[in-house]
């Protein structure tokens, strides 16, 4: 990523609920905008479009929230939208999207926080002129880092276990979900798997498994038990977080074997594979270059 690397990026990332009292610099936002719109589509080509601004007509709303009420010192967030298809990943095309403008962010020296699961839409919806066809699944808190976190940052950290993250033999698999994938057998892609488990989730749930098959990588989405119920999205509107979370980790991932110079491709090819349970479910697979029958297909 430039002049950064995405492993530094990537461990230097939290969620900044602290924020200095400032605006963004112009110089900034044009170059986090410039990028976002370089980058809107996902690896099966859903387009989202970003737009970074201030609230303000809404913002005494904003602080009845739960989400926002734990966010101090700024009043400018970066609102995302996708086109509505609920057949395919547009969902996790936009969380593979966004991440890759927030780490961008980071990069910048900037902080970030996702508010995905509790926020006034019709706030954010006027801010980026949201269409009939689209959907807004999340939006980001940002701003400059305050130089000190407030002690209530530290306890929500602490509650939401922010700092830990599941075991290595919990996420990853060989061949089948009875064998854990070894660390010192992942060879090149032990990096990439190391940042994917560093991905940030909606409550810290981390819902995703893979399974290495031959030289493929299988991302499932496991599913937190009573964490999203799918008729209750259905009634408010709001974003399925577990599968945006899903495209986090692709952005891991992705960006991190590219930084490495290892090159494949994103495809839908179901393996197969048993699941261990009614929670989970296949969602993509990375294929390496060299295994993909038509490289330029």
């Amino acid at each position: 990523m430039d002049d950064y690397s995405i492993i530094d990026v990537i461990r230097s990332r939290y969620s900044c609920r602290s924020f200095q009292n400032k605006p963004i610099s112009d110089q900034l936002k044009s170059e986090l905008l410039k990028y976002a719109e370089e980058n809107n589509a996902g690896p099966f080509g859903t387009h989202s479009r970003f737009h970074l601004g201030q609230v303000t007509s809404g913002l005494a709303i904003l602080r009845r929230l739960n989400t926002y009420g734990f966010i101090n010192g700024t009043d400018e967030f970066l609102v995302g939208v996708t086109t509505k298809c609920t057949d395919q990943l547009e969902l996790e095309e936009f969380g593979y999207v966004l991440e890759k403008i927030i780490l961008k962010a980071t990069a910048l020296g900037l902080g970030t926080c996702w508010m995905g699961g509790t926020f006034r839409k019709s706030v954010f919806s006027n801010l980026i002129g949201l269409k009939e066809n689209e959907s807004l699944p999340a939006v980001i808190a940002i701003g400059y880092p305050a130089e000190k976190k407030r002690r209530t940052d530290r306890m929500i950290r602490k509650f939401a276990k922010s700092d830990h993250r599941r075991a290595w033999e919990r996420l990853f698999f060989y061949e089948s979900f009875d064998t854990p994938l070894k660390k010192e057998e992942t060879g090149k892609f032990t990096t990439a798997l190391e940042m994917l488990r560093l991905a940030p989730s909606a409550s810290n749930k981390q819902p995703w498994n893979i399974v290495k098959s031959d030289n493929s990588w299988h991302f499932y989405l496991r599913r937190t038990h009573g964490y999203q119920d799918q008729p209750i999205l259905a009634k408010t509107g709001k974003a399925d977080l577990q599968r945006i979370d899903i495209g986090i980790a692709m952005s891991h991932f992705d960006m991190t074997l590219l930084e490495s110079k290892i090159i494949g491709k994103w495809v839908i090819d179901n393996p197969k594979i048993t699941l261990p349970d009614d929670l989970t479910e296949y969602k993509i697979s990375w294929v390496p270059k060299n295994s993909l029958s038509n490289p330029n297909k």
